[in-house]
């Protein structure tokens, strides 16, 4: 097998690409900031940051201000030589009113060779005192170098738009929230096939649902979800996600969580990481290592934001 065809292979089974539909899968089911990958991406019930973009938009309505943030990815895997296999994850927030916060969000992951992409515009709207809804709209979209006339995936490149539902809660119980989030409502189709030889739903990305409650008291905080993959789907994969943080000094967090797969073989992730506030700037890094792609030796994520 070639260079090209074996680095191919790699970054499929590393991006998510799959070959058989030639399409992305949910690129926000990678994480997005350091902060909320150090939790286990335990974030649906927390969502208090630019990662409510990814997350769950209604907490987009308690971010207050205006907020600048940027993650570096570096994933170590030791099939790819000098790829530039990485992650970025960008994300703006502003307030519109007195009730609602627009998010602005991009995410990127792939190599020189092959890369899933997502563009994000979402908005959180403060209903009551206790109730916040959110909605994402975003053009997901993966494209292929034209390397190999041979491989079918070769300068391929598609895309389609999708639809994000969330809803947050503030609850009776002092400190502690509940929060709903709905992936891929319309289920958008990302893909791509000349041949005509695909089913036309193969690249349907499957809608996902995530519940999940945190509670917060004095310095820590805890959150536990349950996200459910293509919900009422064939495939269908639940697992259950836990997380915490606690300050051990002024400004600096300790973050750790992890995940629990559900299903026949699989297993699920740990993470941890830390957190460190300087006036209105935020500095994160979490690792996160997969149970059960421990080839993959795991990643690293470094994470700054910004309160303009």
């Amino acid at each position: 097998m070639g260079k090209r065809s074996s680095l191919t292979l790699a970054v499929i089974a590393a991006v998510g690409i799959t070959t058989a539909a030639d399409a992305v899968v949910n690129i926000q089911s990678l994480g997005a900031s350091a902060r909320s990958a150090a939790l286990g991406n335990a974030f649906v019930a927390v969502a208090d940051n630019g990662d409510a973009i990814f997350a769950n938009p209604a907490g987009l309505a308690s971010v207050d201000g205006r907020t600048l943030g940027y993650t570096n990815v570096s994933l170590l895997f030791s099939g790819i030589d000098g790829d530039n296999l990485g992650q970025h994850v960008a994300s703006f927030t502003q307030s519109v009113g007195g009730k609602m916060v627009l998010g602005l969000g991009y995410e990127r992951i792939g190599s020189d060779l092959m890369s899933e992409n997502g563009a994000f515009l979402s908005l959180g709207y403060q209903v009551s005192r206790t109730l916040q809804l959110g909605l994402t709209s975003k053009y997901l979209f993966w494209s292929v170098d034209d390397f190999d006339a041979a491989d079918p995936l070769s300068g391929e490149s598609a895309g389609a738009i999708g639809v994000d539902l969330g809803v947050l809660w503030t609850t009776p119980v002092q400190g502690a929230r509940l929060g709903v989030m709905l992936k891929n409502v319309n289920k958008p189709n990302v893909a791509a096939d000349k041949s005509g030889s695909i089913p036309s739903d193969a690249g349907a990305l499957p809608m996902d649902l995530a519940v999940g409650v945190s509670y917060k008291l004095s310095n820590s905080l805890v959150s536990a979800q349950w996200a459910t993959r293509d919900l009422g789907g064939d495939s269908s994969e639940n697992r259950l996600i836990v997380g915490g943080e606690t300050k051990l000094v002024q400004g600096l967090q300790l973050r750790a969580g992890g995940s629990r797969i559900f299903e026949t073989d699989a297993s699920g992730d740990l993470n941890a990481g830390l957190g460190y506030e300087w006036n209105q700037l935020m500095f994160d890094y979490g690792y996160h290592i997969p149970l059960d792609l421990t080839e993959t030796n795991g990643s690293h994520r470094f994470s700054l934001a910004w309160k303009l």
